[in-house]
């Protein structure tokens, strides 16, 4: 009799590794192309252990690094959680998301970052900025490929990563340009255009309040539109909840009009049957919709 602890993929579809316990408690393993090739599903279920990360001195500013097996540099999905600047956690990028990223051959990485009213948003972006600069530089020992990373940004995360996307100052005091970022996928962002969106009746919520306040001209800094013009990092998505709020929709037209009316590549896309929460959530489940949308424009991107 024996103990099964671990089932790991190296390469893709080429073999597992099987770790055990037998009944002395000796641990052995297993490693054939055959188990690859019959037992597939076993082999991609879980995601490969996180490795947690200390970018900075504060408590917050953590992140898990998932990544497949592979002797060759990979991309990397960088991920910045929503919250309404106030609130939520990595936690919220370790779902589905890591098993699923990395059976494609995708590092994932989820991170925390500092929050209001403990810190301004700025300090936010200040952090995203951070953790890119301080995985670009330790590429090499990750086995990531430095070339080929994408930031994601759900809710006000996608306002943070938009801005470090789009506003050369974030990167270059970390000694980096926008050439570091490869793509930027935003799902149901909010903040895309702070100033517009604080007007009555264009659908802010109240975080906006509690993060932006009443200066028009530091809305108007923290908004990513206002940087729309080039140089910005050169491939985009925006997906958003087509059913239940369509406020997020238009911010997300008018900034990828505004991008490609620059020279970078932008699309939208209205995603149906999903929630706000449901995007992230969801994101990495099997029949997901917004998975299979993040799924093609990764396709498309490794393809170009």
């Amino acid at each position: 009799r024996a103990i099964l602890h671990r089932v790991s993929w190296i390469g893709a579809g080429a073999c597992i590794c099987w770790v055990g316990t037998d009944v002395t408690g000796r641990r052995f393993g297993f490693l054939g192309g055959l188990l690859a090739t019959l037992f597939p599903a076993a082999a991609l279920a879980a995601a490969p252990a996180p490795v947690t990360v200390q970018y900075g001195v504060d408590p917050l500013q953590t992140f898990a690094l998932y990544r497949p097996q592979s002797l060759a540099p990979v991309p990397l999905i960088l991920f910045v959680h929503g919250g309404g600047w106030i609130g939520g956690s990595r936690a919220m990028g370790e779902q589905a998301q890591p098993a699923h990223f990395t059976a494609r051959g995708y590092a994932w990485a989820t991170i925390d970052y500092r929050l209001v009213p403990a810190v301004r948003v700025e300090d936010g972006a200040e952090d995203v900025a951070r953790a890119l600069a301080w995985i670009s530089r330790r590429a090499a020992e990750y086995g990531i490929d430095p070339a080929r990373i994408i930031l994601m940004g759900h809710s006000s995360g996608a306002n943070l990563v938009s801005l470090v996307a789009t506003d050369p100052q974030w990167l270059a005091v970390q000694g980096l340009s926008l050439d570091a970022i490869r793509a930027v996928v935003s799902l149901d962002g909010a903040g895309l255009d702070v100033v517009t969106a604080m007007e009555p009746g264009n659908g802010a919520s109240h975080y906006h309040a509690i993060a932006f306040g009443n200066d028009l001209e530091r809305q108007a800094r923290l908004s990513p539109m206002r940087y729309a013009e080039a140089p910005n990092a050169p491939r985009w998505l925006f997906l958003h909840d087509a059913d239940n709020d369509p406020s997020r929709g238009r911010f997300a037209q008018r900034l990828a009009d505004a991008l490609a009316s620059a020279g970078t590549q932008a699309q939208v896309v209205g995603i149906n049957g999903t929630t706000h929460m449901g995007m992230i959530d969801a994101l990495g489940r099997d029949g997901d919709p917004t998975t299979a949308a993040v799924d093609a424009f990764l396709a498309a991107l490794a393809a170009q």
